[in-house]
């Protein structure tokens, strides 16, 4: 049995899972099988390198911006001394 793509789309990860396991012992898969895992788990690696990435920048913008406001603060009050 095939599953439409709205209902694949609609289908809990566990169910798929469960699917997935019991079809998987009647199956012989070839080498593309584990190529693609492997490339799913790299891909998945990247996405949270690049979150992580993400995450120092903007904690990194938000610094530069404090710091910023402080040296214009300490500009101006040099100013009026």
């Amino acid at each position: 049995m095939v599953r439409g793509i709205e209902d694949l789309r609609a289908t809990p990860d566990d169910v798929l899972i469960a699917e997935h396991d019991r079809h998987a012992q009647n199956t012989h898969v070839g080498t593309s099988y584990y190529m693609d895992e492997l490339e799913r788990r790299e891909r998945r690696r990247a996405i949270e390198a690049s979150d992580r990435l993400a995450r120092r920048a903007y904690r990194l913008a938000w610094s530069n911006s404090v710091l910023a406001l402080v040296a214009a603060i300490a500009a101006i009050i040099a100013l009026f001394k």
